[in-house]
């Protein structure tokens, strides 16, 4: 047992979504090594020897839930009393150490902080996001602040840039993947048989998109592309507007075309069931998802966006094309139309994911936990 302990500030910690299940990925490795408390609303950890510190607040609107929750937050780690603290950006008003998995200065710079909407929404959206803006500020400003794990190159340079995180307290970490649960289809066959039990076309061209905040990842123009690829069919796996982007794959002549899935206990089975993986998103930390498709095998067709950017080798394990459905659609059809180069992007995607297991992501970030304890503190 290490000789300090842990208080792991997150809204949410579980293996659903990018962020809370990167924290229980973590989180589950790291706590037989040494006292973790978590303080969250919501910890689901399994057998995990961690001690879960609950916290209830109002969940709407957002910028009350987390000021709300950054308040109650402070309160129980004075009574955790740990040796430090890690939050997962500014879920807390302040830490020893901050897990930067998004950048809201960044995004609300570049795309405005809208994830869809108009009028009375995207006014909400823009008062949201200065807020969310300002909770970061504070938190990165923190004189009690000493160290950062961005998840990628791409934040660190955000976090640099929007808020004047020295280079010297950043360390670069990224998320990782379980490569025993996210692996390819053994063969043909037993795809075809995962393609049946799901429900999905058995000889079709499958893409597969993975994720939420649809607008802000792009499953309009993933839509779009897929309209155009002859017995091509995208699988929408996750939480969202499936009315409203029914209604869009209508328009796109794309009816039929496109099956909306609610989130799954058991997502491997649809990357594995699946050809390729598009994920057209404006904006990420490092996504998640990216890293279990290249596990699974699946090349991949994105934008050169925060993490894809340092996965993704262009011929290799898929492809970084421009924003919108041309570039998409073009490389789906490479794909498509090719089952050797299919093989060979698949096969150095699964080459791609090893760098990322878990288990060395956890190790790198309990390096940063043991240097932060052994430095000095300054609260205020």
């Amino acid at each position: 047992m290490s000789g300090f302990s842990l208080a792991f500030v997150a809204h949410e910690v579980h293996r659903r979504g990018g962020m809370e299940r990167a924290a229980a990925e973590v989180l589950s490795r790291l706590a037989p090594r040494l006292p973790v408390t978590v303080i969250a609303r919501v910890c689901e950890l399994g057998d995990a020897p961690v001690r879960w510190m609950p916290i209830t607040v109002p969940q709407r609107p957002a910028v009350l839930r987390t000021w709300a929750f950054a308040r109650a937050a402070r309160a129980a780690e004075r009574r955790a009393a740990c040796t430090i603290s890690n939050s997962i950006g500014a879920a807390a008003f302040e830490a020893d150490v901050i897990t930067a998995q998004f950048c809201h200065a960044a995004f609300t710079a570049r795309f405005g902080g809208l994830r869809g909407g108009a009028g009375a929404r995207a006014l909400y959206h823009r008062v949201a996001q200065s807020r969310f803006v300002a909770e970061e500020r504070h938190a990165y400003g923190s004189r009690r602040l000493r160290h950062v794990i961005a998840v990628s190159q791409g934040t660190a340079r955000e976090l640099r840039e929007f808020y004047d995180v020295p280079a010297d307290r950043i360390t670069v970490i990224p998320n990782g993947v379980d490569r025993a649960q996210f692996r390819p289809a053994a063969d043909a066959a037993a795809k075809r048989a995962l393609r049946e039990r799901l429900g999905l076309p058995r000889d079709a061209f499958l893409a597969l998109f993975v994720g939420g905040d649809w607008e802000r990842k792009g499953v309009r123009d993933a839509i779009a592309a897929i309209a155009g690829v002859a017995d091509g069919h995208l699988v929408v796996l996750g939480r969202g507007d499936a009315v409203a982007m029914a209604a869009v794959s209508a328009r796109a002549g794309a009816a039929g075309w496109v099956t909306f899935v609610p989130p799954s206990p058991a997502p491997q089975d649809y990357y594995a069931a699946c050809d390729a993986f598009c994920f057209p998103s404006r904006y990420e930390a490092f996504s998640l998802v990216t890293l279990e498709a290249a596990a699974a095998g699946l090349p991949i067709v994105a934008h050169a966006i925060n993490g894809t950017e340092e996965l993704v080798r262009d011929g290799e394990n898929g492809w970084l094309v421009p924003a919108g459905a041309d570039a998409l659609r073009e490389k789906l059809l490479l794909l498509r139309d090719d089952a050797a180069l299919r093989a060979r992007l698949s096969a150095g995607a699964v080459a791609s994911s090893a760098r990322y297991d878990w288990a060395r992501i956890a190790e790198e970030q309990y390096a940063v936990f043991a240097a932060a304890a052994g430095g000095p503190r300054s609260d205020g």
